[in-house]
């Protein structure tokens, strides 16, 4: 490049610059900004809120517990119906059901139902898939099982009167 391109440029880029700080340049504003106003927080609306929060929680935790209870009550039944079959699948029937009897203990304890909770403990120590009780052949095994699922419907049974009672 030339002395005299090189002066042209710099006088093109003088006048974009002057050019442009004029139209770029900020227009002062001539009121200032203001919050726009803010609605006072109506408390009854915000326990209603807070309230049907709440219910959808209790509801879709009653929702859970019922499935696994029913889960339970077919598995239970499912292993008496199947026994020879099942029998080299022992372990993965005693996790789910050891699993089962911790989850539905933990809940019945939360209910204050402490007798029906330590009947769920007992039944996750007899289905304790590290340490076993007993193993799964036999006819009293088998008789266990299916009376394993007393509790399970028992839970199911006291959840449906009490909603009953406070209907």
């Amino acid at each position: 490049m030339t002395l005299g391109a090189e002066h042209n440029t710099a006088m093109r880029d003088q006048k974009r610059e002057k050019h442009m700080s004029k139209e770029a340049a900020a227009k002062e504003s001539t009121t200032a900004w203001e919050s726009p106003p803010v609605k006072p927080l109506d408390e009854a609306v915000w326990q209603a809120w807070k309230a049907k929060g709440r219910a959808q929680d209790r509801q879709a935790r009653d929702a859970r517990m019922k499935a696994l209870k029913w889960g339970s009550i077919v598995a239970l039944l499912a292993v008496a119906g199947l026994w020879s079959q099942l029998a080299s699948h022992e372990f993965v029937i005693r996790c789910i059901l050891a699993v089962a009897a911790v989850g539905t203990m933990f809940e019945a304890f939360n209910k204050r139902q402490y007798a029906l909770g330590a009947v769920f403990g007992v039944l996750a120590v007899l289905y304790n898939p590290v340490a076993p009780a007993f193993n799964l052949s036999g006819n009293w095994q088998r008789a266990l099982v299916v009376a394993s699922a007393i509790p399970f419907v028992i839970s199911l049974a006291s959840r449906d009167l009490k909603a009953a009672h406070s209907d």
